[in-house]
């Protein structure tokens, strides 16, 4: 979307009324140079000087936006129900509302310089630019702008290159010894086989990889699930036309995620990733063998100097687009369950965290929402540093182990941003040759993977939070200590992960016909301790009417403390529609007459206990009610005047409970 000084006035009056009582109540304060680092904004002037245009990530002043991301990250997992759906949504919209109006303001703003608008994020306080340099003068004194940084490029993290063959050049078909691959090998040393054998395989979870894309039809993804999703703004940073299979920056479906053509170095990259954390064919496995895949292509082409270092082809990421990839990710929680994101990509030497990194806000808002982001260290043999955004210290940064339980020699290392080792040293998986082609490959790219689909196998056993997952893996791993220093991490063992988090206690949730709960009817595991809120849910023309088992009375929502395992039941009624009749009668007078619908009524005796306080009438247009009259609960007739000798109405009369609660109709027909 380009803007030249662009005057919408629909969406300026739109969201003006939507928002203004909130803005207004909200505090605005100007930002100063120094807190927008002024080097850096030295850095972007000079670019958009020289350039023309400079890209930028602006991180905006949204009123109250600590509440409503609160609002919405409460919705974690897949919905249970319709209800939970529409109040998901609701929760969503405010806070895409809220941001969208602060974009508003900005694009006000601007109007009259050259921009153009790349990306809006739905869930992160941020929009992605291209501006000129007077657009970039008006961003930096904005009130609404809380700081400005530079619409990056961030490499794949490539391979290491070995002594092995060439990508690709195995076959499971072929001949030879491929009895014990070395992804069979690291899966096991985990204890991703041992937790197989406890029921653990990561079925009904999702596992998001974003990286190059993926070759779905390779027989390592055979009946898996596949979403598809690409954020690719090309060689130009501006959205529009892009790389992804489109033409365009964006697209979602089937066929978003195909990888690029070999022309490029790692072009598969995704799809070896996608195998080490979750594929499965015959004998050979990843480490949540039953998991599916979410695969975001977020990579664009480059070519030259550069960019890629030489005159040659290579693929990088903006970080606008991983950014969109991520609030993509967050956008589709409610339809999948998604464990964790599995990112392969850094930039940069870091010695100490990188929280000023906008991608921060996005890993805060998926860990929020129950969903870690497992990312790579790099590949540079770094003592006391790691790339970014595995910097982030939210995130869950991978290092590299061998099967010796050494630590990789490429591994860059930091004793407190990287949190575990996982292997990364000679991984056997899927490749983008052919639908059978795999090969072993090193990197942390490897390792993090392994890290990914274990989070998948501790979510079937325990849904808890990216903090509890993270602790059970640190405080079970095997201990390797670094080359660099005399310290140690954790090297991941997920079997052992998953005997220590929480026991808990069980909770049996049940209702019957008339209506569901939230969480729906069934058996969860919980911490001890924990406080569950259970919401009665009742169908249509149905009531909630108390609780049963371990718990009672009518509270809404129910907050069941986990000190032992509990059942409760929601018990729910239907409201019958009252026994109704209709007739038309001529009312005479000396001065006039008139035609008088004689509505009749009594309450269904199957509605015995419920507190009926009020009827509604409707007059019926097709299926469309209208409201006609409201009566108290007493009353059993109703006198519709003047109606007029042939018409012809019908009528809907419902029952109402003193909780609001109407009842089925009772459809008469008077003529």
């Amino acid at each position: 979307m380009r803007f030249l000084a662009t005057k919408s006035r629909a969406w300026i009056l739109f969201f003006s009324a939507l928002l203004a009582v909130l803005w207004m109540t909200s505090p605005i304060q100007s930002v100063s140079q120094s807190q927008k680092q002024q080097a850096n904004l030295d850095g972007l002037r000079d670019k958009a000087w020289k350039e023309g245009t400079v890209g930028v990530i602006v991180n905006l002043e949204v009123p109250m936006i600590q509440e409503l991301t609160a609002a919405s990250a409460r919705f974690s997992g897949m919905d249970a129900n319709q209800a939970i759906t529409s109040e998901r949504i609701a929760a969503d919209n405010a806070l895409k509302e809220a941001i969208e109006y602060a974009a508003w303001r900005v694009f006000m703003e601007l109007e009259g310089t050259q921009y153009t608008v790349n990306h809006v994020y739905s869930y992160i306080p941020f929009i992605a630019l291209r501006v000129s340099l007077n657009a970039l003068s008006l961003l930096e004194v904005s009130s609404t702008v809380l700081g400005i940084e530079e619409d990056g490029l961030t490499r794949l993290i490539d391979p290491v290159e070995d002594s092995g063959g060439a990508k690709g050049d195995t076959s499971l078909t072929d001949g030879g010894d491929l009895s014990r691959p070395s992804l069979d090998t690291s899966v096991d040393l985990i204890g991703a086989k041992t937790a197989w054998g406890l029921g653990y395989t990561g079925n009904q979870w999702y596992v998001a990889i974003l990286d190059t894309g993926i070759r779905k039809t390779h027989q390592f993804f055979t009946g898996k699930n596949i979403v598809e999703a690409c954020f690719s703004l090309g060689s130009d940073g501006a959205a529009g036309a892009g790389d992804c299979p489109n033409g365009n920056s964006t697209m979602t479906g089937s066929g978003a995620a195909v990888h690029y053509s070999s022309t490029y170095p790692s072009y598969d990259h995704g799809t070896h990733v996608s195998g080490i954390a979750a594929g499965k064919y015959g004998s050979l496995a990843g480490v949540a063998k039953d998991a599916n895949i979410i695969a975001v292509q977020v990579f664009s082409k480059f070519y030259g100097y550069l960019y890629c270092g030489s005159n040659s082809y290579c693929i990088a990421s903006w970080n606008s687009d991983t950014l969109d990839a991520m609030n993509y990710i967050y956008s589709i929680r409610g339809s999948y369950n998604i464990a964790a994101i599995n990112m392969s990509l850094g930039g940069g030497r870091y010695y100490s965290s990188c929280d000023t990194d906008s991608r921060k806000s996005a890993i805060d808002l998926l860990r929020s929402a129950g969903i870690a982001s497992a990312i790579a260290t790099a590949n540079n043999s770094y003592c006391g540093s790691i790339s970014g955004p595995a910097c982030v210290s939210t995130s869950v940064a991978v290092g590299a182990s061998t099967d010796a339980d050494a630590e990789a020699y490429f591994s860059n290392w930091h004793a407190t941003m990287q949190k575990v080792f996982a292997p990364g040293s000679g991984i056997y998986s899927s490749t983008g040759a052919s639908d059978s082609s795999y090969a072993s490959w090193n990197g942390t790219s490897m390792a993090t993977p392994h890290v990914a689909g274990a989070w998948a196998l501790m979510k079937q056993r325990f849904n808890g939070s990216v903090t509890d997952l993270l602790n059970a893996l640190v405080t079970t791993g095997k201990s390797i200590t670094s080359r660099c220093e005399n310290k140690s991490l954790p090297r991941i063992q997920v079997d052992k992960a998953i005997q220590a988090l929480p026991a808990g206690f069980k909770l049996t949730i049940q209702s019957n016909q008339f209506g569901t709960t939230q969480p729906i009817p069934g058996v969860y595991t919980y911490a001890p301790n924990t406080q569950v809120q259970i919401k009665p849910v009742p169908n249509t023309y149905c009531i909630f009417i108390n609780w049963s088992g371990d718990a009672t009375g009518s509270s809404d929502p129910l907050v069941v403390t986990m000190d032992r395992d509990k059942t409760v039941s929601a018990y729910f009624r239907y409201i019958y529609a009252p026994i109704a009749t209709g007739r038309k009668v001529l009312n005479r007078t000396f001065s006039q007459a008139e035609y008088i619908n004689i509505l009749s009524w009594q309450t269904d005796p199957v509605n015995a206990g419920l507190d009926i306080t009020l009827y509604r009438i409707y007059t019926m247009s097709g299926d469309t009610p209208t409201l006609l009259v409201e009566l108290a609960g007493d009353k059993t007739e109703y006198y519709h005047r003047k109606v007029g000798q042939t018409s012809i109405t019908t009528y809907a009369i419902r029952a109402v409970t003193s909780s609001g609660r109407e009842g089925a109709p009772a459809l008469v027909t008077v003529q």
